[in-house]
């Protein structure tokens, strides 16, 4: 079955690079170069996945996803950045965002990502079985906003594999979404020595660091 996809990002050769990774007979690809056409295309549309960059003229990409959560349509959504602060990711992950790449990005990467959301998009509870499987799942929990099946799939994932950096980086976004900033940081601290090149870990714990997320959270009280 033909697969639609949207690729949202304001920058030429950024939506040149994905069309070009993405391009194949199983998707129909389609492009919107800001926030405002973007989420009337979504809203017309049944797309199976959208990329969206996060720094787009009209609309943010985080306006885009709050606005479409707000309508009831839980597309699914890949972040794209240059910006891997713990404030954006965290927002976004809340929004329902099922991942997030970052520029640059090579086109293994992307195709990756695909892979990962149409397998996700098939997994039943009681279909998991492998470490990868409870991962998915608690990707795609997240993206509905059920972070208690969330958390009970990635500690499952986590039980099998401790060692994983994507999963703990996942776990670090789970404590911060809930205001448990220590345990991000800690955990954070733990993906880095665990995989010192994951640069949005290193970002998020930086930004921890430097208070960002506890004034983010005065300023909402």
């Amino acid at each position: 079955m033909m697969k639609k996809i949207l690729i949202v990002d304001d920058a030429q050769n950024i939506r040149i690079t994905l069309k070009r990774c993405l391009s194949s007979e199983e998707n129909e690809l389609d492009v919107a170069m800001n926030g405002e056409e973007a989420f009337a295309k979504i809203m017309e549309n049944d797309y199976d996945l959208v990329f969206l960059d996060l720094q787009l003229p009209a609309m943010s990409g985080i306006e885009v996803l709050r606005k479409l959560r707000y309508e009831g349509n839980h597309v699914n959504v890949v972040i794209i950045t240059a910006y891997g602060t713990v404030e954006n990711a965290v927002e976004a992950m809340k929004l329902g965002a099922i991942d997030f790449v970052q520029k640059p990005f090579s086109p293994g990467e992307i195709r990756r990502v695909v892979s990962a959301v149409w397998a996700r998009s098939s997994i039943s509870e009681s279909q998991l079985k492998s470490f990868e499987d409870f991962l998915e799942f608690s990707k795609q929990r997240i993206m509905e906003g059920d972070y208690e099946k969330a958390e009970g799939s990635l500690r499952k994932a986590l039980t099998l594999n401790p060692g994983d950096a994507e999963a703990n980086y996942y776990q670090g976004l789970l404590f911060e979404s809930k205001g448990e900033t220590e345990k991000a940081k800690e955990t954070y601290r733990k993906v880095l020595k665990l995989q010192p090149s994951y640069s949005q870990a290193e970002e998020n714990l930086n930004h921890l660091l430097s208070g960002g997320s506890e004034i983010r959270r005065d300023e909402e009280e």
